[in-house]
C-alpha cells in the first residue's frame, strides 16, 4: 500500500486509487502515518476534535478505524491493545530519505537526489484535511519542502546555474519576503550573472523591509554577502590546519533492516546546521533493541557531512566498570593527534573542546552510563554532533534531542531474518518465521541470534527452532550462539541494579497480563501507589519496564522470561499473584455492581469492595476491562489450586460488560477443560453456559454445552445454574431453530427459578428475553407487556434508568407497536450509552434496530445511513449474525429508495451469512430478495 501525503492524501495499491471516506476519517488516516509510533483512540480523538469532542466521539473514531481498517486491510491498520498503526509506504519517507542521502553528495548528485525529492510533491500537503492539527501538519511539511527547495537551489549555485534560477529565486523571495537565506541565494545569482546593482537592490529592500517590520538589521551572513559584492569578490576560504582525520567508525551492517523512520529522524538532526549549539541526539532503549547498529547505520550515513572525522568510543556504561571520562578523552585526544595530553578531568575536557573547535566532526558516545560521564565529553562550539546510546535514560543533557528506540515493526524482524537466513529458506516457511520473531519479541538481537543458528544449521526448519522456543524455560539459553547470548545480554543490566529495583522487577514479571496498570503494580509489589510508582518509572529508566502511557507498565517478553528465571522464593511469588488475584475480582465486582445494580451475583462471591479500585460510573469500570484482566483471569485458571467456581463466576461477570474477544473464548475453553479434569461440575456447567450462549451460537457444540450445563446443574444442586442452562437453551433454540415457541416455554422455566431464588436482575433480563420471543411469535401486547416489566424492575435496582440492553429491548417492541417516536428516543439513548462503554456489538445492533425503526415509519434514507453505521462496528466486533441483520436492513432501505442493484447485493450477502451460520433469518432474508421490493409478500 502506497500514501502519499504530499498533496491532497491518496492511498493506492495493485489495483489503483482506495476510497479513504470522509475528510474526517481521511484526517484519522493521516494521523496514524505521520505519528511516531501508535496513537490511541484518545489521541486520535483530539486531533480531531481539538478540544471540544462530541459525546460520541470515541464510537465514531473506532467507527472510522473500521471502515479504514476494511479499505486498507489488516496489514495495512494495525491493532494492538487501545492502540493502532499504519503501515505502508509514504511519499514523505521517500522525500526525507533523499534529502539525507543529498546531503552527503557532491553538488551534481545532490541536485539530482534533491530534484527526485521535490518532484514527489503534488500540491498542499494534506489539503482539505480540516482542524489545527492538520493545518499545524501542513505548515512543518511545507517548511521541509522549502528547506529541501533552497539546499537544490544552493547546489544550482555551485554548479554555475546562476542564470538559469534567478527568476525561481525572484518568485521565492517574492512569497517569502522574509526569508533571509532565500534573499541571499538571489543577491548571489543576481551577482554572478553580472547583474550587481540588482544583486545591491535586494539587499537594500531586505534591509528597508526587516527594519520596518521588526526593527532589525540583516543577519550577519546577509550583511557578509553585501561586502562580497561591493567589493566585486569573494572571500577566501582560511586553509585548514593539516591534522588527523580519525575514522573509527565500526563497519555498518549489510544486513541493516528498516527503522526507516527513526533513520531519517536521526540523519535530519545530525545533519542540521544550527546557528550555536552542539548538535546531541540520544537513543535509549532495553538490551538487544540495536541501538549501537542504529547508531553506526546513521552515524555512516552523515559522515561525509563531517569531514574533519568521525570519533566512536563503547563507555561500557551497561556493565559494573564503566568507562571514566578521563580514559575516554585521552583516546580521543590521542586520536585527534594530541601527544601532550594533561592528567585533570578539566584540562582534558578544554583540551578535547580546544582540539575540535572550528572543525566538523562527529562523535559517537555507545553505551553510556549516566549524563555525568558524557558531559566532559561534549564538543564546545558548533559544528559538531554528538550521538549517544544507553539503556537507561540519559537524565539532563542540555539541548538533546532524546529517542527511545522500540522493538522492531514485525515485518521489519522478518526481513532481518529473511536478510540472515535466505529468502528462498523463509518464504517457504513464512508462517513459522512470523511464530519465530514474534518468541524472540522482535528484539533484533534475538532475532539476529535465531537467524545466526538457522544459517549455521541447514538441516533444521524454521518450523523446528520454532517449537524450541516455545517451551518459556528453554527460551532463554535457545537464543545463544557464540559469544551473542540473550540471557547475558539482560544480565548486564539487570545487574547494576539495587535490590529494591530487582525485587521490583522480578514480581511484575508475576502476571502473564501484557499491560499492568499501577494499581497492579502496586498490589504486586506489596506497596502504596506512590511508592510502586516511584519503582516502576526508575525501572523505566533503566529500560527494563516499558510505559507508552501514564499509569500503565509493561515487560517485554523475554525481560519477563529473563525476570522469571532469576532466584525468588516460591512463597514470594505466590503472595504477590494472590495480592493481584485479589485486587482483580473485587475491582471487576465493583464494576459489575455499578453495571448491574441489584444483581446478587456480587453477594454470592462475598468479596470485599475495598480491596479492588473504585469507578465513577459504569462506563469507567467496563472501560478498565482489558487484555491485562483477561490474561490474569487466564493464568489463575491453569493454577491447580485455583476456585473455578469462583473463576467462573467472574467470567460471568466480565462476559456480561466486555465485547466478545478470542481471549474470552480461550479462556472459557480452558475453563472446561480445567473443571473436566478436576470434576468441578458446578465450575463446569457456568462455564458451559457461557460459552453456549456468548461463542458457540448456532451450533451444535452450543447445544451440548446448554444440554450438559442442565446436567451439572442438577447433579450440583445449584438452582441458579439450571436457571442459566436453560435460558442458554433457550437462547440457542430461538436463534438456531427458529423455535420460538420452544424457546417461549424454556424462559419462562428459568424465570421462575429466578424469582423463586429472589434474583430480581435475572429475572428482569428474562422478561427482556420473553419480550423478543413474543415480537417473533407477532403476540406484540405480549411482548410490550414483558419489556415494560422487565424495564419497571430494573428502573427500580438502576435508580430510575436501566441499563442500555433493557432500553434497547424495550425501544425494539415500541418500534413493533407503531410508537416509533417513543422507540426511537429510548434506542438512540441505549445506542449512545452502548458506543461511551465501547461495546460495539451492542451499539452496532442498537443502530441497525433504529434503522428498522426509521424504515417502518417511512424514512428509508435515514434507514439506510443508521444501518451502515451499524454494519461498521458490527464488522469490526466480528458479529456475523449482527452483519447478516445489518445488511437484511440495508436490503430493504435500498429497494425502498429505488436502488435495486445495490439492495440485491446487500440481501444476497446477508443470505450468505445466515446459511453460513444455519440460521433461520436465511429464509426471511430469501424472500425479501424473491420479493424484489423490500418487503414480504
Amino acid at each position: 500500500m502506497h500514501f502519499h501525503l504530499l498533496g491532497p492524501l491518496l492511498a493506492r495499491d495493485e489495483g489503483g486509487e482506495v476510497a479513504l471516506g470522509t475528510p474526517q476519517q481521511q484526517l484519522v488516516l493521516a494521523a496514524l502515518l505521520l505519528a511516531p509510533g501508535p496513537l490511541t483512540v484518545d489521541q486520535l480523538v483530539h486531533i480531531v476534535w481539538d478540544h471540544e469532542p462530541p459525546k460520541t466521539a470515541v464510537a465514531t473514531i473506532r467507527t472510522y478505524l473500521s471502515r479504514l481498517r476494511i479499505a486498507l486491510s489488516d496489514d495495512v491498520l494495525i491493532s494492538a491493545g487501545s492502540n493502532y498503526h499504519c503501515a505502508g509506504d509514504l511519499d514523505l519517507a521517500a522525500f526525507s530519505d533523499l534529502v539525507a542521502r543529498s546531503r552527503a553528495e557532491a553538488p551534481d548528485q545532490a541536485r539530482l537526489l534533491l530534484g527526485q525529492a521535490l518532484d514527489l510533491w503534488r500540491g498542499e500537503p494534506l489539503a482539505g484535511l480540516p482542524g489545527a492539527w492538520a493545518e499545524a501538519e501542513r505548515v512543518r511539511l511545507a517548511e521541509l519542502r522549502l528547506a529541501a527547495l533552497s539546499a537544490r537551489l544552493e547546489a544550482d549555485l555551485e554548479l554555475g546555474r546562476h542564470q538559469e534560477i534567478v527568476g525561481e529565486l525572484t518568485s521565492l523571495c517574492a512569497a517569502h519576503p522574509t526569508r533571509e537565506h532565500l534573499r541571499g541565494l538571489l543577491m548571489r545569482a543576481l551577482f554572478r550573472a553580472g547583474r550587481q546593482a540588482e544583486a545591491l537592490a535586494v539587499y537594500a529592500e531586505t534591509s528597508e523591509l526587516l527594519s520596518e517590520e521588526f526593527g532589525v538589521d540583516p543577519s550577519r551572513e546577509l550583511t557578509r554577502i553585501f561586502d562580497e559584492i561591493v567589493a566585486g569578490t569573494a572571500t577566501a576560504a582560511p586553509q585548514p590546519v593539516a591534522v588527523p582525520v580519525p575514522r573509527q567508525l565500526p563497519p555498518d551492517l549489510v544486513d541493516f533492516t528498516g527503522r526507516g523512520r527513526e533513520v531519517a529522524s536521526l540523519v535530519d538532526r545530525l545533519a542540521e546546521d544550527p546557528a550555536e549549539a552542539v548538535l546531541i541526539s540520544a537513543v535509549s532503549g532495553l538490551g538487544g533493541v540495536g541501538k549501537t547498529t542504529l547508531a553506526v547505520h546513521v552515524a555512516h550515513r552523515v559522515a561525509s557531512a563531517f569531514p574533519d572525522g568521525q570519533l566512536f568510543l563503547d563507555l561500557r556504561g551497561a556493565g559494573d566498570d564503566p568507562m571514566r571520562p578521563e580514559a575516554a578523552l585521552h583516546t580521543f585526544l590521542m586520536a585527534l593527534g594530541q601527544r601532550d595530553v594533561p592528567e585533570a578531568l578539566e584540562e582534558l575536557a578544554a583540551s578535547f573542546r580546544t582540539a575540535l573547535a572550528g572543525r566538523r566532526v562527529l562523535v559517537v558516545l555507545d553505551n553510556a552510563a549516566t549524563a555525568d560521564q558524557i558531559r566532559p565529553l561534549l564538543p564546545g562550539t558548533k559544528g559538531c554532533a554528538v550521538l549517544v546510546t544507553s539503556r537507561a535514560r540519559i537524565g539532563v543533557l542540555g539541548g538533546a534531542v532524546h529517542l527511545d528506540l522500540d522493538v522492531a515493526e514485525p515485518q521489519d524482524a522478518l526481513r532481518l531474518l529473511e536478510a540472515i537466513v535466505g529468502a528462498e529458506r523463509i518464504s517457504a516457511e513464512r508462517a513459522a518465521a512470523l511464530d519465530l520473531v514474534s518468541a524472540c519479541g522482535f528484539l533484533p538481537l534475538a532475532v539476529r541470534i535465531a537467524g545466526a543458528r538457522l544459517a549455521a544449521r541447514p538441516g533444521w526448519s524454521v518450523a523446528h527452532l520454532r517449537d524450541r522456543l516455545a517451551d518459556e524455560q528453554r527460551r532463554l539459553a535457545e537464543l545463544r550462539v557464540g559469544s551473542l547470548a540473550m540471557e547475558a545480554c539482560f544480565a548486564l543490566g539487570y545487574e547494576q541494579v539495587s535490590p529494591e529495583l530487582a525485587r521490583a522487577f522480578r514480581l511484575l514479571a508475576v502476571p502473564d497480563a501484557g499491560d499492568l496498570h499501577l494499581a497492579m503494580a502496586a498490589r504486586l509489589l506489596g506497596l502504596p501507589e506512590p511508592e510502586a510508582e516511584e519503582l516502576c518509572e526508575t525501572l523505566v529508566d533503566l529500560s527494563l519496564l516499558e510505559s507508552m502511557v501514564p499509569g500503565r507498565y509493561r515487560l517485554h517478553d523475554l525481560l519477563k522470561v529473563f525476570a522469571r528465571g532469576r532466584e525468588e522464593a516460591q512463597g514470594v511469588r505466590q503472595a504477590a499473584a494472590e495480592r493481584l488475584w485479589r485486587f482483580l475480582v473485587a475491582s471487576v465486582v465493583n464494576a459489575y455492581r455499578l453495571h448491574n445494580p441489584g444483581d446478587s451475583l456480587p453477594d454470592r462471591m462475598a468479596i470485599a469492595a475495598a480491596d479492588g479500585a473504585s469507578f465513577a460510573d459504569a462506563a469507567e469500570g467496563v472501560a478498565w476491562i482489558d487484555d491485562t484482566v483477561l490474561l490474569t483471569v487466564i493464568q489463575r485458571i491453569r493454577q491447580e489450586d485455583s476456585d473455578l467456581y469462583q473463576v467462573a463466576q467472574l467470567a460471568e461477570m466480565i462476559i456480561s460488560m466486555a465485547s466478545p474477544s478470542r481471549t474470552i473464548r480461550d479462556g472459557l475453553d480452558l475453563l472446561i477443560e480445567q473443571a473436566q479434569r478436576r470434576d468441578e461440575r458446578a465450575a463446569e456447567g457456568l462455564a458451559r453456559v457461557l460459552r453456549a450462549c456468548r461463542f458457540t451460537t448456532g451450533t451444535e457444540t452450543a447445544r451440548r454445552d446448554a444440554h450438559r450445563a442442565m446436567e451439572l446443574g442438577a447433579a450440583s444442586g445449584d438452582r441458579y445454574l439450571e436457571a442459566s442452562a436453560l435460558a442458554g437453551l433457550a437462547f440457542l433454540v430461538e436463534s438456531r431453530d427458529g423455535d420460538n415457541a420452544g424457546a417461549l416455554d424454556l424462559y419462562e422455566r428459568a424465570r421462575v427459578i429466578t424469582r423463586e431464588l429472589g434474583f430480581q436482575e435475572d429475572e428482569a433480563t428474562l422478561l427482556g428475553n420473553l419480550a423478543m420471543v413474543h415480537l417473533r411469535l407477532g403476540d406484540v401486547g405480549a411482548a410490550a407487556s414483558a419489556a415494560k416489566a422487565g424495564y419497571a424492575i430494573k428502573a427500580e435496582l438502576h435508580g430510575g434508568v436501566p441499563e442500555p440492553r433493557t432500553r434497547y429491548k424495550l425501544g425494539v417492541t415500541l418500534a413493533a407497536a407503531g410508537e416509533y417516536g417513543e422507540a426511537l428516543e429510548v434506542l438512540d439513548g441505549a445506542w449512545r450509552e452502548f458506543a461511551q462503554m465501547g461495546w460495539l456489538e451492542w451499539a452496532g445492533m442498537a443502530l441497525v434496530r433504529i434503522a428498522e425503526a426509521h424504515l417502518r415509519a417511512g424514512a428509508p434514507e435515514r434507514a439506510l445511513s443508521s444501518a451502515e453505521r451499524g454494519l461498521a462496528n458490527l464488522v469490526e466486533c466480528g458479529d456475523d449474525w449482527g452483519r447478516g441483520m445489518a445488511l437484511m436492513t440495508m436490503g430493504q432501505a435500498l429497494f425502498a429508495l429505488e436502488r435495486p442493484e445495490r439492495a440485491e447485493h446487500c440481501l444476497s450477502e446477508a443470505v450468505t451469512v445466515f446459511d453460513h451460520l444455519g440460521l433461520a433469518e436465511a429464509e426471511t432474508a430469501r424472500q425479501l430478495l424473491k420479493t424484489g421490493c423490500g418487503t414480504l409478500a
